[in-house]
C-alpha cells in the first residue's frame, strides 16, 4: 500500500454489550471505498456475547484488532484505550450501534489531502431507526448548509448552538488528539466527553472542514447513551452548564466569546426550560442546580453589558460581503477591502449566484484572509448576510456590497471613531457614483457622481422615512446583533433599510466626518438586484413601514415619501437611461428630493 498516498486511517469502535449492532459497525468500516483502512475494537467487558461474535467473525481477518478489557472502565476509559491502539495517521471513533456508508471515509480524507494543514473534517449523517433503516437526514441548529474549510468558530457554535460537530461523523489528525488537555481528564463528572473535546479543539484553535452532504448513519434506539434518556433526565444540561462554567473564564473563551455571551445565555435558559417538556412536564432539576443556572446566566449576561471602546483599536473588523452577480464587481470590491490602511481585517464572503466564485477568490491577492460559503441556489440578501454573521470573527463588523468600495481610510476612521467617542457603531459618508457598462458588468465607466450620499448624522432621523444610509457605511460592535437581531431574510430587498432601523433605534452612532463608501449604481440599474426588485419596491416599503410604526409629522412624511417613490418607479424606464437620471432616481429613494416632475436631458 502507497502509504502517502493512502495514510493509514485507523476506524475505533468502542462496545459494550451492543452485539445487535456492533458487526454491522464493523462491516461498514471494512466495506469502505477508502483502500487502507485498520479496524480497532475494544470491548468493554460484554456481557451479551458481543465479544464472542466478534471473535468469531473477525478473529482471523488482518484487518482488525480486537481487544477486551479485563475490567468495565468506563467509556471514557475506553476511548483512551483505543487512542493508545490505534496505528493510524488519522483516527474516527464510530459507535457500535452507528455505521458507515462505502464512500464515508475516502471524503473525508479527502478533505485533509485537499488542504493538509486541516485538524479535523466532519460530515452531516442519517438519522436510523433500531432496524438500521434511514428516514431522515440530521438537522440540528448548529449545522451548517454548505460545505466549508475553516470558514467559521467553531467555539462560537459549541457554546450558542445545539451539537454542531456530530462526534462519530469526524475524521481527526492523530496527533491533535493526542495533545495535552485535549481529551482530558475522564473522571470530570460529565457524561458527553465527546462534546468537550470539540470544545477543547476549538479552544486550540484546531482548524475544521465540513462536507454538508451526509455518509453515515446514526442509529436510534432506546438503549443509546445520548439518546432520549440523556436527554430527559436533563444529564444534557448538566454537562453544557458544566463546560460554560469550566471555560468561562478561559482566555480564548474571553476574547472570541466577547459580544456573545448573551447568546451563551440564552441556550442555557433554552436548555432548561426544554427539559420538562421532554420529562412528562416535570423538571430533572433540583433547586441547587436551578440555583446553579441562574448564577451561571446572570454572569454571563453582566459579561455582556460590559463594552470597551478602546478595544476597537486592536479588534478585528470582519467585513461581510453576499453576492449574487457577476466576479468584475465584485473583485475591485475585494481591492478596496485589500487597501485598507488598517491591517486587522477579514472578508466573510456568501456566493449565492448563479457562477461559483471560488476559485476565482482564491486567486485574489486577499484568500488567506476570506471565509468562502457557496449557496447553491439564490437566496435573499438578507439570508446571505445571516449565514456570513454566522462566520465572522471579527468583534466588529462592517458590510459591502460587491457593487460598491471602500476608500483606503474606511476602516481606520470607523475605528477612530467608535474609541474617540466610545460608541457602539459608526456611520461614514458616502457618494454615489453611476456607471455604463459593456452589457457584461465586467468593464464599467464612470459616468456621474453625486459628492455626497449620506454621513451626516440627520440621516439617521431621515432612516424613519427613507433608505437614507447604505448599510456600507455602517461598522459595529458585534454583541448589538444579540440586541437588535439580525437581517430579515424573508424580503427581496430593503433588509439591508430595516436592519439600519433598528439599529438607529437602539444605539447611537459615531460619525466619521468623511466620505469613505462609494455606492456604485450603473445605468439601467443593470445586473443589479435593486433592479430587479423594482417590481416589489413598494410592496416590500409598506411591509416595512407596518412593521416600524410612527405617528403624527413622521407618518404624514412617509406618506410624501410613498408617493414620491411611486411616481419614480413609474417613470423608472426613462430616468434609468441617463446618469443624472439614474442620480435623480436614487436620491428619491433615500429620502433626499421629492420626485422631479422631468429628467433634465444633456444638451
Amino acid at each position: 500500500m502507497d502509504e502517502a498516498r493512502y495514510p493509514l486511517i485507523s476506524v475505533l469502535i468502542p462496545n459494550f454489550n451492543y452485539v445487535k449492532y456492533v458487526a454491522q459497525a464493523v462491516d461498514s468500516a471494512l466495506a469502505q471505498t477508502y483502500p487502507n483502512i485498520e479496524v480497532v475494537v475494544s470491548d468493554n467487558c460484554s456481557t451479551d456475547g458481543a465479544w464472542e461474535l466478534l471473535n468469531g467473525r473477525y478473529g482471523d481477518d488482518p484487518r482488525v484488532r480486537l481487544y477486551q478489557n479485563e475490567t468495565n472502565i468506563g467509556m471514557a476509559r475506553n476511548f483512551d484505550r483505543l487512542l493508545e491502539l490505534a496505528c493510524g495517521r488519522y483516527l474516527m471513533c464510530l459507535s457500535s450501534d452507528d455505521f458507515l456508508l462505502p464512500p464515508h471515509v475516502a471524503r473525508l480524507e479527502a478533505g485533509f489531502a485537499r488542504d493538509p494543514e486541516l485538524d479535523v473534517v466532519y460530515c452531516n449523517a442519517y438519522f436510523a431507526r433500531e432496524d438500521g433503516v434511514a428516514y431522515t437526514t440530521r438537522a440540528m441548529p448548529g449545522q451548517f448548509p454548505v460545505d466549508f474549510v475553516d470558514a467559521r468558530d467553531e467555539l462560537v457554535e459549541e457554546f450558542t448552538t445545539v451539537c454542531p460537530v456530530c462526534f462519530p461523523c469526524a475524521l481527526f489528525k492523530r496527533e491533535v488528539l493526542l495533545e495535552p488537555g485535549i481529551c482530558g481528564d475522564p473522571g470530570n463528572g460529565q457524561d458527553a466527553r465527546d462534546w468537550e473535546l470539540i470544545i477543547r479543539l476549538a479552544l486550540e484553535g484546531k482548524r475544521f472542514a465540513y462536507i454538508a452532504a451526509p455518509s453515515m448513519v446514526i442509529r436510534l434506539h432506546a438503549d443509546q447513551f445520548s439518546g432520549d434518556g440523556y436527554h430527559r433526565s436533563g444529564r444534557n444540561v448538566l454537562d453544557f452548564a458544566g463546560y460554560v462554567e469550566r471555560y468561562v473564564d478561559h482566555p480564548e473563551f474571553l476574547r472570541r466569546m466577547r459580544g456573545r455571551e448573551t447568546g451563551v445565555a440564552r441556550l442555557l435558559r433554552t436548555l432548561v426550560a426544554q427539559a420538562p417538556a421532554l420529562n412528562d412536564g416535570v423538571s430533572p432539576f433540583d433547586d441547587a442546580q436551578m440555583a446553579w443556572f441562574a448564577r451561571l446566566e446572570q454572569q454571563l449576561l453582566a459579561r455582556a453589558t460590559v463594552y470597551d471602546p478602546a478595544r476597537v483599536r486592536d479588534s478585528r473588523v470582519s467585513v461581510v460581503v453576499q453576492t449574487a452577480g457577476q466576479p468584475a464587481p465584485l473583485l475591485r470590491a475585494l481591492d478596496s477591502v485589500a487597501a485598507q490602511r488598517v491591517d486587522n481585517w477579514e472578508i466573510v464572503v456568501v456566493d449565492h449566484g448563479p457562477m461559483n466564485l471560488e476559485a476565482l477568490l482564491r486567486s485574489h491577492a486577499a484568500w488567506e484572509r476570506i471565509a468562502y460559503a457557496r449557496l447553491a441556489t439564490p437566496h435573499s440578501p438578507g439570508a446571505a448576510r445571516n449565514l456570513a454573521l454566522r462566520m465572522i470573527r471579527g468583534e466588529y463588523v462592517a458590510f459591502l456590497d460587491p457593487d460598491n468600495r471602500y476608500a483606503a481610510d474606511h476602516l481606520e476612521r470607523a475605528v477612530e471613531a467608535i474609541a474617540r467617542t466610545g460608541a457602539m457603531a459608526s456611520l461614514a459618508g458616502s457618494c454615489l457614483a453611476v456607471e455604463r457598462t459593456d452589457g457584461t458588468a465586467s468593464n464599467a465607466e464612470q459616468v456621474g457622481e453625486v459628492a455626497a450620499f449620506g454621513g451626516a448624522e440627520s440621516d439617521l432621523a431621515l432612516l424613519e422615512i427613507a433608505h437614507a444610509v447604505p448599510l456600507d457605511a455602517v461598522v459595529l460592535y458585534r454583541g448589538l446583533f444579540d440586541r437588535i437581531g439580525t437581517f430579515n431574510d424573508a424580503v427581496p430587498l430593503l433588509d439591508d433599510w430595516d436592519f439600519t432601523l433598528r439599529l438607529a433605534r437602539a444605539v447611537r452612532f459615531a460619525p466619521t466626518g468623511s466620505t469613505s463608501v462609494t455606492v456604485t449604481a450603473r445605468l439601467g440599474l443593470f445586473a443589479q438586484r435593486l433592479g430587479a426588485a423594482l417590481p416589489h419596491y413598494l410592496a416590500v416599503l409598506d411591509a416595512l413601514y407596518a412593521a416600524h410604526p410612527v405617528e403624527g409629522h413622521a407618518a404624514e412624511r412617509r406618506a410624501r415619501h410613498r408617493a414620491d417613490v411611486a411616481n419614480a418607479l413609474a417613470a423608472a424606464p426613462d430616468w434609468l437611461r441617463e446618469a443624472h437620471g439614474v442620480e435623480a432616481f436614487m436620491s428619491v429613494l433615500a429620502g433626499r428630493s421629492p420626485a422631479p416632475t422631468e429628467i433634465r436631458r444633456p444638451a
